[in-house]
């Protein structure tokens, strides 16, 4: 039997949320990465050199650690601490067990083993990870859209993208894919609908909003256009 249904999960901002697990980590170097809110609207590195208020003391009284301590203590916290949304659990086992469905996770994570780390949250979340089809780690300088395009295949009657920013929506668009957009993660709504253009029908304000509608479209059998409307 053929899988019909290709669901692709982002990770970090969309399963998982990630601030905690990042503000831990940076805080052992001295490193302040302000208020949850701040960071999630920062944009690319600003979000770990910190904005306006701890720029400055960043640079100043703060040495930014080499790459790779930084990755090996983020990894630590990320196997510690990080759990994904609880809301996510039951549904991704669901869709793990049906048939039709072929679902994993595609996402840019910063850790020493990228695949390895997803892969033991996701375990420890209570997801039967073994199970997933595929966790393909995007490393930096590749583009998701390149990535989608790849796995997209005549033999999927749907290709959904679940993510939260502005730059999944466009790969998503991209790439023929239906997309769950969440305003939840690195991407606040104001900033998905008025820089991103995604569609307010697209967007999730939560994780059990996002569950309601890939349940409603995945697991219900929904073209991509009633994806968004479900």
């Amino acid at each position: 039997m053929y899988k019909r249904f290709l669901v692709a999960l982002d990770f970090d901002g969309f399963l998982i949320n990630s601030y905690e697990v990042i503000r831990a980590a940076f805080t052992e170097f001295g490193l302040d990465i302000g208020d949850e809110d701040r960071f999630k609207n920062r944009r690319k590195f600003l979000k770990y050199l910190g904005g306006g208020k701890e720029l400055v003391r960043n640079l100043v009284y703060s040495s930014l650690p080499r790459k790779r301590k930084l990755k090996s203590v983020l990894t630590e916290k990320y196997l510690e601490s990080g759990r994904i949304h609880g809301e996510f659990v039951p549904l991704i086992n669901q869709m793990i067990e049906d048939p039709l469905v072929h679902v994993g996770v595609v996402s840019r994570n910063f850790t020493l083993n990228p695949g390895g780390t997803i892969r033991s949250v996701l375990a420890a979340s209570g997801i039967d990870e073994a199970g997933l089809d595929f966790v393909i780690p995007i490393p930096v300088g590749s583009k998701k859209d390149s990535v989608l395009s790849a796995m997209k295949s005549s033999r999927y009657r749907t290709c959904v993208l679940a993510a939260d920013e502005i730059g999944d929506y466009q790969a998503a668009e991209a790439s023929g894919y239906a997309s769950v957009i969440a305003s939840y993660g690195f991407d606040r709504r104001e900033r998905l609908l008025a820089r991103g253009k995604v569609p307010e029908e697209c967007i999730v304000d939560s994780p059990g909003e996002a569950v309601v509608m890939l349940r409603d479209g995945a697991m219900r059998r929904v073209g991509p256009r009633s994806l968004a409307s479900a």
